[in-house]
């Protein structure tokens, strides 16, 4: 079946339709067993993380059971607030032909621009008002059912001197901004813990030095001293509203 997008006029969102199975097949025989929901799991179980100008494409799948055959799903994205709703009626997934286990998938789509014109209230834990039919029975749940949709952040950081003596103090200097989506650009995230972490010239892997506070425009600085060759970098941890990012390591040589 062919669909067409829907909007919400009051933000924007989109999503991607699917025609659903099942649509020829003839009922069976009535069957007395409830619609287990097995999972639902949006964008692979990471974060939506959405920047300011960037179109967000991400996935939705609806895993259930029932002896009869699902044949139908569809689902409601609802903000914390429940003040933004992407598509208003739930939209129509595609379920795989297979009983009693079926699959539904779909994907929608976030752009930034047109859906967040206010400001960035609606990051942070949404919940899928979801909807699925079998042939003998309806499953509905509003609440059960989250993920994050997150602001996207950004980190820097600069290492000086370079080169440096062993045994001299190096200064890490960084700024950590996020996507406000009331104004579309990325701004200072000031009074966050930010680790300053460094990697050994030939080592696998990054270990924490110290944790710091971001200051006034995000401003991040740490200091070390210079032992061995290797990279310094600054590592933010998601938040309930904002994702996580680490710097791009800058080398230093200690001669």
């Amino acid at each position: 079946m062919s669909t067409t997008i829907r909007r919400v006029t009051t933000v924007g969102l989109t999503c991607a339709l699917a025609g659903t199975a099942f649509a020829t097949q003839p009922a069976p025989a009535a069957a007395a067993d409830e619609i287990t929901v097995d999972k639902v799991v949006i964008n692979g179980g990471k974060p939506v993380v959405v920047g300011t100008h960037a179109v967000v494409k991400f996935p939705i799948a609806v895993t259930a059971t029932h002896s009869s055959g699902v044949y139908q799903a569809n689902a409601t994205l609802f903000s914390p607030s429940y003040a933004v709703v992407h598509t208003d009626g739930g939209q129509l997934l595609d379920c795989a032909e297979t009983k009693p286990t079926t699959t539904c998938t779909g994907s929608y789509t976030v752009d930034p621009i047109k859906v967040f014109t206010q400001d960035s209230g609606p990051a942070g834990t949404w919940k899928v008002h979801l909807h699925v039919d079998a042939w003998e029975k309806t499953y509905e749940n509003q609440d059960k059912y989250t993920f994050a949709l997150l602001r996207a952040a950004r980190l820097t950081a600069n290492a000086t001197p370079e080169p440096v003596k062993k045994g001299k103090t190096i200064t890490v200097k960084g700024t950590l901004t996020r996507a406000d989506w009331g104004t579309d650009k990325y701004v200072g995230f000031k009074g966050q813990p930010v680790k300053l972490q460094f990697r050994k010239k030939g080592a696998g892997t990054y270990t924490t030095v110290k944790t710091i506070t971001s200051g006034s425009g995000g401003a991040v600085t740490a200091t070390a001293t210079a032992g061995s060759d290797g990279s310094y970098r600054f590592a933010f941890a998601r938040t309930g509203t904002t994702s996580a990012v680490n710097a791009s390591g800058d080398f230093v040589d200690v001669r």
